[in-house]
């Protein structure tokens, strides 16, 4: 458990999740959200064929877009939508040895609910959420 104490000697490594679940820039939207779902996590990076970042995709994307009928969401039919047609670019980025407190005002600024932390090579090596904010504090 990290002591919040000390929370000004934190980085975004010491509390991102590692290694985290991606999505293809041209994979279905359905695939996207059954990750979603499965992994239970509200957002992924998006990566093209390279493992490149590209972008983002949130629930709210999927749900603010509202060109998905709700009938295909109940029937589970295919919509034909991208995830790279629904997805926030470019994702907003940090490095792992990020300040948590430059990412928090960073994600309080953009207005958004993670972070994505990328190596020097710009490859995705962890996410950063609100939520990991909010367990931070919650277990200390």
């Amino acid at each position: 458990m990290i002591s919040w104490e000390r929370d000004s000697d934190l980085v975004v490594a010491d509390l991102m999740t590692l290694e985290p679940v991606v999505v293809q820039v041209t994979a279905g939207i359905e695939e996207a959200e059954a990750l979603m779902h499965d992994r239970a996590v509200s957002g992924l990076p998006v990566v093209d064929e390279l493992g490149e970042l590209v972008g983002v995709i949130s629930r709210t994307d999927v749900v603010e877009d509202g060109t998905i009928a709700m009938s295909t969401l109940l029937r589970r039919r295919p919509s034909g939508l991208r995830v790279g047609e629904l997805m926030t670019s470019p994702a907003v980025t940090v490095s792992p040895t990020t300040p948590l407190r430059d990412a928090a005002r960073l994600m309080r600024d953009s207005r958004i609910h993670r972070l994505v932390a990328v190596d020097d090579a710009g490859r995705a090596v962890g996410v950063l959420s609100a939520t990991d904010f909010v367990e931070l504090y919650a277990d200390s």
